[in-house]
């Protein structure tokens, strides 16, 4: 149960975050904004662990190695993208390449100062699972600090560790691509929050509507039932969710 609700959150998680980053510009709104449906998820998925026992210790496992980083690095990563993007210089692009640099070594960094539990993380292994993904361990182990101060209802002693690991990999990613975007345009700074855009039709009124009614014809809309008679409106919303927003009206 837990993990079939999980699979189904977490798809509609990413959609609304997904959402969010192309429609909110402002990098603190763009955080606070992706901050509510990840602790909402977090707070269902917490309730499903205490109101719902796991069938087995293999099942809580998984659930704390691989579903709760899931969502949790989520949570990490749109805080350590606000605090780059506020920090990011404005109008150089070579500056900009520079401090994004600083800040994969700073990711790197995180990574090596973990070296016993980022290659249990990346090599997948599971010999020690039970010593760090069970709430009821008591590990005092190697790949994790100290654990004396957790939630132990929600939290075992290495799976918060393992949600840093993908948000910082999540942020590695990130800096990559504005690092190839200053690569490709050298004398043009990156500007925080671009990735919001919304597309306007600027052409000719007569070959949008051309464009609606080809869509027509074709079959495209209403299972081939809608008629050019019927008068199609087209209203293009490249910035949503949907894409291209359609609406049928009378004549």
């Amino acid at each position: 149960m837990i993990k079939e609700f999980s699979v189904r959150a977490l798809a509609q998680l990413m959609d609304e975050l997904h959402a969010i980053d192309y429609q909110v510009g402002d990098p603190l709104e763009k955080m606070k904004s992706s901050l509510k449906p990840i602790r909402a998820a977090l707070l269902k998925l917490r309730m499903l662990c205490v109101e719902h026992s796991f069938e087995t210790e293999e099942d809580e496992v998984y659930f704390f190695k691989h579903i709760k980083p899931d969502f949790y690095c989520q949570q990490i990563f749109v805080i350590q993208r606000y605090t780059l993007e506020r920090n990011m210089p404005d109008r150089d692009a070579e500056a900009q390449r520079l401090y994004l640099l600083a800040e994969l070594a700073y990711v790197e960094r995180f990574f090596l100062s973990h070296p016993l539990a980022y290659e249990y993380y990346r090599l997948g292994a599971a010999e020690l699972d039970s010593e760090y993904f069970l709430r009821s361990s008591e590990c005092n182990g190697l790949l994790v600090g100290d654990i004396s101060d957790f939630d132990r209802t929600f939290s075992t002693p290495a799976d918060y560790l393992f949600s840093q690991f993908r948000a910082y990999g999540l942020l590695k990613e990130w800096i990559f691509e504005r690092l190839d975007y200053l690569a490709r345009n050298p004398a043009m700074a990156y500007v925080p929050g671009s990735e919001a855009v919304e597309l306007k039709w600027t052409g000719d009124s007569v070959n949008l509507a051309e464009l609606g009614y080809a869509l027509v014809l074709s079959g495209q809309f209403n299972n081939g039932q809608a008629g050019v008679a019927d008068g199609i409106h087209w209203r293009p919303s490249f910035g949503r969710p949907g894409g291209l927003a359609f609406c049928e009206h009378s004549a």
